[in-house]
């Protein structure tokens, strides 16, 4: 698997979908407010990272790909966590809702692999994401999808969708006939990887753990995954060992406090 990391080196890979900026307000907390039941807290430090789509990005460039963006003009989405030590004492969103126009679909030329990162932002509307999956089936471009709510039906025709366990389980009670969906899905529609955190990941009825691992914070795990997943799909890679690599890194970012990359020496070195 180390091989892998080599060869996606300068790949190209288009993220598609809702970016934003995750901002750390890192402080201390030592009294209550006298006007209401509340802690007071002194901000000392400010920190900015990319958050959402964006830190799809963030991680390829980490693993020493190309990344490639079809975001919205900004401005984006702004998530704002107020720390205290590594812990988070509140977050506050504000919410930036965008749509595509039809001079906004992205060209191909040069593409190795294509991210759909949905944060249910609004970029990723039904006839954006089919235009876009259509041409890469015609160019023969691999698709991952890191999934937002219980309705895929945009995704049916890329190549591998990675929810996690909550998205996972909300998808099958949203369907009616989930005995016949699932049957056509793994006949003719894209393979599910279903992220489940520290316990690893599961595909095609298939378990993949993770090594153990001391949790810090779980904010982009998602992410680094299927940043993972489209590296080693533009190189061609077996899924299985795409999902092992995409454990590996997400599993050292949950160790980290916020947003965060995994380097492609460090995945290197996970992967030993």
């Amino acid at each position: 698997m180390k091989e892998l990391v080599d060869q996606w080196q300068g790949k190209r890979i288009l993220v598609v979908g809702d970016p934003g900026f995750d901002v750390y307000h890192h402080g201390r907390v030592d009294r209550l407010s006298p006007e209401a039941p509340v802690p007071v807290f002194v901000e000392e430090r400010l920190e900015d990272r990319p958050g959402l789509a964006y830190n799809v990005c963030q991680n390829l460039a980490a693993f020493g790909c190309r990344p490639v963006q079809c975001f919205p003009p900004k401005p984006w989405t702004v998530k704002r966590r107020f720390m205290v030590g590594r812990h988070q004492l509140f977050r506050a969103d504000y919410d930036v809702h965008q749509s595509p126009k039809e001079e906004d679909l992205p060209t191909l030329e040069g593409i190795d692999a294509v991210v759909f990162s949905d944060y249910a932002k609004g970029w990723l509307t039904s006839w954006f994401v089919r235009e876009i999956i259509r041409k890469c089936q015609s160019s023969r471009i691999p698709t991952v999808v890191d999934p937002k709510g219980a309705e895929w039906g945009r995704y049916r025709w890329a190549n591998v969708i990675c929810p996690n366990a909550d998205e996972y389980a909300a998808w099958r009670k949203h369907s009616e006939d989930m005995e016949s969906i699932l049957s056509g899905w793994q006949r003719l529609g894209p393979t599910l990887v279903v992220k489940q955190g520290e316990k690893g990941a599961m595909m095609g009825g298939v378990h993949y753990p993770a090594k153990a691992q001391h949790v810090y914070d779980v904010t982009g795990a998602g992410d680094t995954f299927v940043a993972t997943m489209a590296a080693a799909m533009s190189v061609d890679a077996p899924l299985d060992q795409a999902v092992q690599l995409a454990i590996l890194s997400s599993g050292f970012v949950v160790g980290e406090v916020g947003t965060s990359a995994c380097t492609a020496a460090t995945l290197k070195g996970l992967a030993s």
